[in-house]
């Protein structure tokens, strides 16, 4: 009897760590995708907020991340069950990819950038394994699923609010104060910001408009789920309202942001769920082809204008992509150091070429930065765990649940990292690392 007693108080032990850094996850992450959507390595341009107003409408610098994280940490290695797991070579990857990032930083020609940028890939590689190993146990993380979908509707609520009137109240504002008295030091110098202000996309609370298009990819499906299913006793009609009346508004939001790879990428991932669905084969095809007709309608109608300039954002990208390519030939094995890419693309463009500070595409800006061995890990990382979560877990799940959903913003963000650097923004990396960890290790 006693002994009975004594596994039942352990169990009940083991299941409340879990449960536990779940609570602590979803409020962490809540904040973390509201506060730290801007490139980590302008984390020394971002001054503290002044004030409790500030503190609550402003970004933060992305220091005060890691200081949250530890609370994560602490929850995560009490939850941790230590015993020996099941090998998957998957797992072995992102230790790889940092590693090597270590190593391509002893030749970095900017030491300031690449600490910054290690920084934030300890913290991503941490948070794939506190995901993989803390929640095991936890078949409905429901804390964790609740702060994403509030962070999702604080995104959306803030793009709707800029789209009517708040974006363009905020540009008078900024006019108005020519002088600069009362502003930031350097916002009416800093031409990145005056050139998103003056622009109808709306960014919501990220760095630029293609960021908050790759969040809404990512929390998008998971969140819709979610809904789904902490509505079990509500009538299905309404329960469909509810699903409709959030996801058109996150997609009205993509649309208002002007990416046309967030776009694109949605029209993907709408397509792969449908084509996932428990419908019949002849709906299935009847909903495709009007999602797919309805978005490349969509597409034509909201970016027709932007292709009759001279210098469209795709033609920009692969100028960035080319000088990727002559930097990693440059230094094929090393690269010139994680978050670098600035620094020898500004010696190589041309004067009527736009600076950037990042390629715009992850894969090709590991190419640069830590050499062809970093791309190659970081891809085979990236397309080895989705592949082996597919053909071991998604394709296996009728219908919809939070892994499929989990499985589906992954990849939709990982697609868009073809095109952007959702990597290098703590906002995106960090709940993806997190979430593909848990995806690997679920028991769902």
């Amino acid at each position: 009897m006693a002994a009975t007693q004594n596994n039942i108080a352990e169990n009940a032990q083991s299941r409340r760590g879990p449960r536990v850094f779940a609570v602590v996850a979803g409020l962490f992450f809540f904040v973390a995708i509201l506060k730290f959507g801007d490139p980590v390595i302008l984390g020394n341009v971002f001054q503290p907020p002044e004030n409790a107003r500030a503190a609550v409408f402003e970004s933060w610098q992305v220091k005060w991340g890691y200081w949250l994280m530890l609370p994560l940490i602490v929850a995560g290695l009490a939850a941790i069950r230590w015993r020996t797991p099941g090998f998957k070579w998957q797992l072995t990857l992102p230790l790889a990819w940092l590693g090597w990032q270590f190593i391509s930083a002893t030749q970095s020609v900017s030491p300031k950038l690449t600490s910054m940028t290690l920084e934030h890939f300890v913290a991503c590689v941490v948070l794939f394994y506190l995901g993989c190993f803390a929640l095991r146990g936890v078949r409905n993380p429901w804390p964790l699923w609740t702060g994403l979908a509030l962070a999702l509707c604080w995104v959306i609520r803030a793009g709707f609010e800029q789209h009517f009137g708040g974006l363009e109240a905020t540009r008078q504002f900024l006019y108005s104060m020519k002088d600069g008295t009362g502003l930031p030091p350097g916002l009416l110098n800093d031409p990145a910001y005056l050139k998103r202000i003056a622009s109808s996309r709306i960014f919501s609370t990220f760095c630029n408009p293609d960021a908050m298009a790759g969040c809404i990819v990512l929390l998008l499906p998971v969140t819709l789920v979610f809904l789904w299913q902490i509505t079990p006793k509500v009538r299905t009609a309404i329960r469909w309202a509810f699903v409709a009346i959030l996801g058109g508004c996150g997609l009205a939001c993509l649309y208002w942001s002007g990416s046309k790879g967030g776009w694109l990428i949605a029209l993907v991932v709408g397509m792969a769920a449908l084509g996932h669905s428990t419908l019949s084969m002849k709906w299935k095809r009847i909903l495709i082809c009007g999602v797919l007709v309805l978005g490349v309608a969509g597409f034509g109608v909201r970016y027709a204008a932007s292709f009759e300039k001279q210098k469209v954002s795709v033609v920009t990208r692969f100028v960035y992509w080319q000088a990727a390519l002559q930097i990693a030939a440059k230094h094929p094995v090393l690269g010139t150091g994680p978050g670098t890419f600035s620094v020898p693309y500004g010696q190589i463009k041309r004067p009527a070429d736009d600076f950037a500070r990042l390629c715009h595409n992850d894969y090709l800006e590991q190419a640069c930065d830590s050499g062809v061995p970093g791309f190659v890990v970081y891809t085979a990382m990236i397309v080895g765990c989705l592949s082996w979560l597919y053909r071991c877990h998604a394709r296996n799940i009728r219908g919809f649940n939070c892994f499929f959903a989990v499985w589906l913003g992954i990849m939709g963000l990982c697609l868009h990292s073809m095109v952007e650097y959702h990597l290098y923004i703590p906002a995106l990396a960090w709940p993806m690392f997190f979430l593909m960890g848990w995806a690997m290790n679920s028991e769902d």
